[in-house]
């Protein structure tokens, strides 16, 4: 039964983060709203199959984003100061979250030629 209780407090503990990650990351509710907009439209243009590879896509970027949060969040706890590793790791977290998006439009864009070769 303790595994079962873990499970449960593991998925509290989750849907917290995602709340405090969207009361206090712009960025988060900005790609909230866009995964709202790839739901539907890539639901309404594409197979179930690439809807869905789209949506999870989109996914991976809001997970990266509530990483970079974490990263950020750990290197205000540390130091208030800008130290250049402390720049070094804020910078790559956001780059991660950058290239995830790049990725996310290169797949847009490779999905959009299909369906627009198939007409």
């Amino acid at each position: 039964m303790g595994h079962v209780r873990h499970l449960f407090t593991a998925f509290r503990c989750s849907l917290q983060g995602i709340a405090a990650a969207f009361r206090s990351e712009t960025a988060f509710r900005q790609e909230v709203a866009v995964f709202v907009a790839v739901a539907l439209v890539s639901l309404a243009l594409f197979p179930p199959a690439a809807a869905i590879g789209l949506i999870a896509a989109w996914i991976f970027v809001m997970a990266l984003e509530l990483l970079n949060m974490a990263v950020e969040s750990v290197c205000n706890l540390v130091s208030g100061d800008i130290h250049p590793l402390i720049k070094k790791a804020k910078d790559a977290g956001s780059a991660a979250v950058f290239t995830a998006i790049i990725a996310n439009g290169a797949l847009w864009v490779a999905a959009l030629l299909l369906l627009r070769g198939k007409s």
